[in-house]
This record gives structure tokens, C-alpha cells and sequence, in this order.
């Protein structure tokens, strides 16, 4: 399949790349979720290891996308699935098995902080004994912080027209937040946790942004 042809975004996230290799899921199989998937450019990493993949969007477009993109790979679709689902209204029925590796890479920060809390909760049914999860969402540092109509502590449905997320809840974390919904979610092993902060810039509509998540990932307990 050539880059061209690609629906979406080409390349895995940087950290995710990291959070593979790092962890060795180069070098064993198993199953990945993915919660806010896009067009599946993170999970074709796995996929392509060996990996049975699911993936959760709430966007039909991007789950097209990502349809798109493994077909044309013309790959087993026995080992993969996307499945539609707005995370404001919890998991629900979605995935009901045990997860090796679960991928929550900015999207919780879409979200209003008591429903991320509680999709987190939620996936405590979902992870096998030491499963890994890998954690991106934007910090206090963002760009966007700040820009929007407060609605409750660090969250603010965004004015802001430059990054194409006008009228969008923005939640923003600390480090310390994060690695405490990871502990009393999940059960992540403090021992585990890697923590990265992730800071660049990028050029939209004309404009400078400076993004700034933290990165985290662990080994659930177990």
C-alpha cells in the first residue's frame, strides 16, 4: 500500500512507537484496545506483529478510514475490528473480553473529567493481569488551556478557531491526576509507570500551537 493511498494519518504516534518496543510487544501476541482509534495508525503497528486489534471511535468517518486502510492492506480481517461508540456514554457492551495492551492516547481530554474517570473504571473489566496500558492526554502547558468557556476545574468547551476543535470539551491533567486515575482505575503498578513529557509545535491555520501532553505508561497489577 503506497503513503499516498492511505486514508488519514500514515505514521504511529512517536510515543507509541516508544511504548512498543520499550515493553517488548515486538516480541510476544496477544489482544490491543484502543479507545479514540482515528484511522487505526496506531494499531496497524501492532497488527502487523501479530496483534488482534480492536478499535473504539466515535467518529463514522474515521472509523471508514480506518476500515479503509486495513482492507487495502488486504489483511485477515478475523484479527481486527472497529467499532463505533461516543466514550461520553461510558464503554457499555463494547469489548467484552480481557486486553493485553490498552491504548488511551488523547481522547480522554475530549471528555468531561467524571465520564473519563468512569470509561476508565470501565476498563478495569477489560485488562487481563499485567496488561499494559499506554496514556496520552493534554497537560496544563496546552495551547488551548484557557481558551473557552469554563465549565468545570481544568475543562472548557474551546472559542478557539485555530485547531479546528471550536465548541469541543477540553480537559486538561496534571501528571499527578493521571498517574492517580491510572492507580485507582486500574491498578497500575507504580513500579511500572514511565512518565514523558511530550512538548512541540505545530503550524495551524497560520498559527503557532504549542501542544503539550503527558505521557504515561504501566503494568497493571497482577
Amino acid at each position: 500500500m503506497r503513503f499516498r493511498d492511505i486514508r488519514g494519518l500514515i505514521f504511529p504516534d512517536a510515543y507509541v512507537q516508544r511504548f512498543f518496543f520499550k515493553t517488548g510487544c515486538d516480541r510476544r501476541t496477544g489482544s490491543v484496545l484502543e479507545l479514540g482509534c482515528g484511522n487505526g495508525n496506531n494499531l496497524m503497528l501492532f497488527y502487523h506483529y501479530g496483534w488482534n486489534v480492536v478499535g473504539v471511535d466515535q467518529s463514522q468517518a474515521a472509523l471508514e478510514d480506518a476500515r479503509s486502510n486495513f482492507t487495502a492492506e488486504d489483511l485477515h480481517d478475523a484479527r481486527y475490528r472497529f467499532i463505533r461508540r461516543d466514550l461520553a456514554m461510558g464503554l457499555g457492551e463494547v469489548a467484552q473480553e480481557e486486553f493485553s495492551v490498552i491504548l488511551v492516547p488523547n481522547v480522554l481530554c475530549y471528555l468531561f473529567p467524571d465520564a473519563a474517570r468512569s470509561v476508565m473504571k470501565e476498563l478495569r473489566s477489560r485488562v487481563a493481569d499485567g496488561a499494559l496500558v499506554f496514556l496520552r492526554n493534554r497537560s496544563l502547558k496546552d495551547f488551548r488551556y484557557g481558551r473557552g468557556h469554563p465549565v468545570t476545574r481544568n475543562t472548557f468547551r474551546l472559542t478557539l478557531e485555530e485547531t479546528g476543535e471550536k465548541g469541543l470539551i477540553n480537559a486538561f491533567y496534571s501528571e499527578y491526576e493521571l498517574v492517580a486515575m491510572l492507580r485507582e482505575s486500574l491498578d497500575v503498578d507504580s513500579e511500572t509507570l514511565q512518565v514523558f513529557s511530550a512538548d512541540f509545535q505545530n503550524l495551524q491555520q497560520g498559527v503557532v500551537v504549542s501542544n503539550s501532553d503527558i505521557v504515561i505508561w504501566g503494568r497493571v497489577c497482577g
